[in-house]
């Protein structure tokens, strides 16, 4: 390899490390997290007892003759699974829809030491 080619691989690298560390000593600005405490849990409590229902009777139907409290166990787990999770979705969009009687800011650092500030709805 030429030497003009090693050259500028050798300013290529420093430039790229040099960059890196001033990127690096920029300090982070916060990002912000908001957290619904009544609304997920009551939402997500109603969709796991509808989606075990739901789920028993439907693997109660589908599975065979012989298998019917296997097919209602299996239905209901995964109904309560699919359930819960619904709930938990739908509670978040409700959340940051609803207006607040409280909310509480907290500020902290996450594993990579970035700002967060976190805001506590707490919703009716």
């Amino acid at each position: 390899m030429p030497k003009i080619a090693h050259r500028i691989v050798a300013a290529a690298m420093a430039g790229g490390l040099l960059g890196g560390a001033v990127l690096t000593a920029v300090p982070a600005e916060a990002y912000t997290r908001y957290v619904c405490k009544y609304e997920q849990k009551r939402r997500e409590h109603t969709g796991t007892i509808v989606g075990a229902i739901a789920g028993g009777v439907l693997g109660n139907a589908v599975s065979g003759h012989h298998s019917k409290g296997l097919g209602t166990v299996v239905g209901a787990l995964g109904g309560a699974a699919i359930g819960s999770k619904m709930g938990h979705d739908s509670g978040k969009r409700a959340c940051t829809r609803a207006m607040a009687y409280r909310s509480e800011t907290v500020y902290s650092r996450d594993s990579h030491g970035r700002r967060v500030k976190t805001v506590y709805r707490y919703v009716r």
